[in-house]
């Protein structure tokens, strides 16, 4: 008898400690449901942290991450445009999935993209200036890169001296870049990858060594269209690179190449 409750009593425990156990992992995953967004909250402040639904807002100089996790809380924060106030919680942009506020982002400090949308429910407009520089020269990755059917649309951008320039994957996701200046120094200004569709409108300037890259297996439908937006090749730079297996759908329209040579086959 003595046994049968130790034992009986150490199987209560074991059940107890699951349940601790099972009300912990929980709490953390509620606490990393937003984890991976960053300077998504819609505003800029000096003072503030840029995580997930801080109040102050969004770091001047930090990389934005939106990952489309977010909603929206009542009587917090920004108003809407029907007048109500409103909490961004994770990375879905202030009210109207727009970030305000100068930004201006150094690659060099965090070797990543500066500007990260993914997940279809991130729908992201960058009103405010955004300049991107990368004075270290030792980040390799996209200034600007869009994935998992995530849209973002640039109103002003600087990015100087970058290694790449703008990636999208995947056949639902897309860029949008309305007035700016683009210069890379290593790889391609525009990298599209299974899907996905970059558009450079009239007043966009583009600079480097190489252009446009389609990269993938050839069955999604990647698109580059120029609104009156040119490219400025390097000498010897190539326009146009076609990467991957399975042949190729691709589309460049209205786009003017300028400089080395127009098309390349990889």
């Amino acid at each position: 008898m003595v046994m049968r409750c130790v034992l009986k009593h150490h199987v209560c425990l074991c059940v107890l400690s699951t349940a601790v156990l099972a009300g912990l992992a929980l709490i953390t995953a509620q606490t990393k449901v937003y984890a991976k967004s960053l300077n998504c909250n819609g505003f800029t402040n000096t003072s503030a942290s840029g995580e997930a639904g801080d109040p102050r807002g969004d770091s001047e100089t930090g990389k934005i991450e939106c990952d489309g996790d977010g909603v929206y809380e009542g009587g917090y924060g920004r108003v809407s445009m029907r007048g109500q106030y409103q909490r961004v919680m994770g990375g879905i942009g202030g009210s109207n999935g727009e970030l305000s506020g100068n930004r201006d982002i150094d690659m060099g400090k965090d070797l990543k993209p500066a500007v990260k949308v993914h997940g279809g429910r991130a729908v992201i407009t960058i009103v405010g200036k955004l300049t991107i520089t990368d004075n270290g020269k030792r980040n390799t990755n996209p200034a600007i890169q869009v994935e998992r059917q995530g849209k973002l649309t640039l109103n002003d951008v600087n990015a100087t001296g970058v290694y790449k320039g703008i990636l999208v994957k995947d056949s639902k996701s897309s860029v949008i870049v309305t007035k700016g200046v683009i210069g890379v120094r290593g790889d391609y200004v525009i990298g599209v990858k299974n899907g996905g569709e970059v558009t450079l409108m009239r007043g966009v300037t583009v600079q480097g060594s190489m252009g446009i890259v389609f990269m993938g297996n050839g069955v999604a439908n990647a698109t580059v269209m120029g609104v009156g937006a040119k490219i400025n090749l390097a000498s010897g730079g190539t326009g146009v690179i076609m990467q991957g297996t399975g042949g190729a759908n691709a589309t460049v329209m209205n786009m003017t190449i300028q400089g080395g040579g127009v098309l390349g086959l990889m």
